[in-house]
């Protein structure tokens, strides 16, 4: 009965059937999960015990030939806005036929990430080769909040299926029937056993939708639905030092090889020195950057300038408040720079670290 109501939309089943159809067929699949924190695992005690390879077990239980290819794109404390722009190399490289995605617990439910989630969903469903998106909306356990008004939004008016992991618990919680702490640790993160019920329902919404498949007449993708929002971040793109040479004055490419596809702590730049600065020309009306903000404190403090407008720099304070461990942070510089033409963007270090580097680790521009 409860959970029921964890299928917040089934959606149209061309999208899952297509997926199912391919399994049965050609018995070969590729999926891919796209999420924060809880996608990537935190708190589960093993791989094995995380709701992204639980759920993507139903999938050989169902198709016991099936050559199924599993791919966890989760990275702790990033938004669909950073989802948006790393979706090209982190999931479409992948070639998946289904997408998982999850950024309920780390959006906002306001326009910001309104228009970033759908630019999101839009990129997902553009591709020729993605056959399914499924939106799934975690919760904070003690307050219920998530985005997925925004996100469900969304969701129905491109007709994907949604589980809702709130609408299954947390009304639970509010009655008294379950102990929020069976779930989670912290009111965020799932235990072994919130990472179980999360997978759970995922699979509760596969075995609905597949007996819809079965009694269904497939008639191909749906056509892509009108925008709700500008969708201006459907062509974001990341700059890093794989792919970009910009100016370098005291600061060096970060080159080392990060041990996990989870850390988000590569392929930019650090400088330690007061006065070393990194220029870059890009194109965007929607210019973004990420950086690393440090708990080894004192960590430095640099200016971020475009076009050469001093009197409208922005402060990156790299020093982070925090023991949990560094932040990376994505901070919008501008949102309003002329479209279609190269801007000056020059980060300038203004006060020395003696505990940390200061490292920029992607500008990302969109709207171009």
């Amino acid at each position: 009965m409860y959970r029921k109501t964890a299928i917040a939309d089934l959606g149209d089943i061309n999208y899952l059937g297509a997926a199912f159809k391919k399994a049965e067929e050609e018995k070969k699949l590729s999926i891919v999960y796209l999420g924060g924190s809880i996608t990537q695992g935190c708190n589960a005690s093993t791989q094995e015990k995380r709701y992204v390879d639980l759920s993507a077990g139903w999938w050989k239980r169902r198709f016991p030939d099936l050559e199924l290819t599993c791919f966890n794109a989760g990275i702790g404390a990033t938004t669909s806005q950073f989802g948006a722009a790393r979706v090209e190399d982190h999931v479409l490289s992948h070639e998946p036929d289904v997408v998982f995605v999850e950024f309920s617990v780390n959006d906002s439910d306001n326009m910001m990430f309104f228009e970033t989630y759908e630019s999101l969903i839009r990129r997902l469903l553009k591709n020729g080769g993605v056959r399914a998106v499924v939106i799934i909306n975690n919760l904070f356990y003690d307050t219920g909040m998530n985005a997925q008004n925004i996100h469900n939004a969304v969701g129905r008016q491109y007709g994907l299926p949604i589980v809702s992991v709130r609408d299954n618990v947390y009304p639970r919680i509010m009655l008294g029937e379950i102990d929020p702490k069976v779930y989670t640790d912290d009111m965020l993160h799932p235990t072994d056993i919130g990472h179980k019920n999360v997978a759970e329902l995922i699979c509760e919404l596969l075995d609905e939708e597949y007996e819809i498949y079965k009694k269904s007449e497939l008639t191909g993708k749906p056509d892509l639905a009108p925008k709700l929002t500008k969708c201006r971040y459907e062509d974001a793109a990341v700059i890093n030092n794989l792919n970009s040479s910009p100016e370098l004055d005291g600061f060096t490419p970060d080159t080392h090889v990060a041990e996990q596809f989870c850390d988000p702590f590569k392929n930019g730049w650090t400088a330690s020195a007061k006065g070393s600065s990194i220029s870059f020309e890009v194109r965007g009306s929607i210019i973004m950057i990420q950086w690393r903000r440090s708990v080894k404190q004192p960590a430095p403090v640099a200016y971020a300038v475009i076009d050469g407008k001093e009197q409208e720099r922005v402060k990156l304070d790299a020093n982070f408040d925090e023991t949990w461990g560094d932040l990376c942070c994505l901070t919008m510089l501008t949102d309003k720079a002329e479209k279609g033409v190269s801007h000056r963007l020059t980060v300038t270090l203004e006060e020395e670290g003696t505990a940390s580097d200061f490292m920029l680790i992607s500008v990302i521009t969109a709207d171009r």
